[in-house]
């Protein structure tokens, strides 16, 4: 019987459920995808959207690639507008802005990270890579930095919306 992969995860009961659900399409616990779906949600909620084929998201910033681009990932699962379907557009741009249309109502709104969240996405320093170093990390290194991460993920996961995201809505 075929299966999904396994994530990279171990669930901890405050965990949320849509954290677990992130993190099985992701495939880690990580700060950016956890980002992505936080401000997805507030979008998809502040235009009474219910998600998949009513919403269009158009996201701005620079999430060239990983870990920045995992903002997406978390988008597509907290709204369920997905690159496939061509309802989520990204365009590279400096700060990130995540725009929410629900497609009945004509509804908008734009989503952007607070300086917190921002400080928090970027207080992890990876470790230099091993052609860098010359030296091969050991097992105790990936398992601190895996937990640096999911801490950082976690605590954006627990978070109030007013502490990680500002919701404005444009005028027509």
């Amino acid at each position: 019987m075929p299966e999904l992969p396994r994530p990279h995860y171990e669930p901890e009961d405050s965990d949320p459920q849509w954290l677990t659900l992130s993190v099985q399409f992701h495939g880690h616990l990580g700060p950016w995808a956890t980002a992505g779906a936080r401000l997805g949600m507030a979008g998809r909620r502040d235009v009474d959207a219910e998600g998949y084929f009513d919403v269009e998201l158009t996201v701005e910033g620079p999430l060239v690639k990983p870990p920045q681009s995992c903002f997406l990932d978390g988008l597509q699962v907290s709204t369920g507008a997905t690159l496939g379907k061509r309802n989520l557009k990204w365009v590279r741009a400096e700060k990130i802005c995540v725009r929410v249309k629900n497609t009945r109502t004509g509804k908008v709104a734009h989503v952007r990270p607070t300086a917190t969240l921002m400080e928090l996405l970027t207080s992890f320093k990876p470790r230099p890579k091993a052609a860098e170093t010359g030296t091969q990390p050991d097992e105790d290194d990936h398992n601190r930095a895996d937990r640096e991460l999911e801490s950082i993920a976690r605590r954006i996961a627990r978070l109030s919306e007013k502490e990680i995201l500002e919701v404005t809505f444009p005028e027509k």
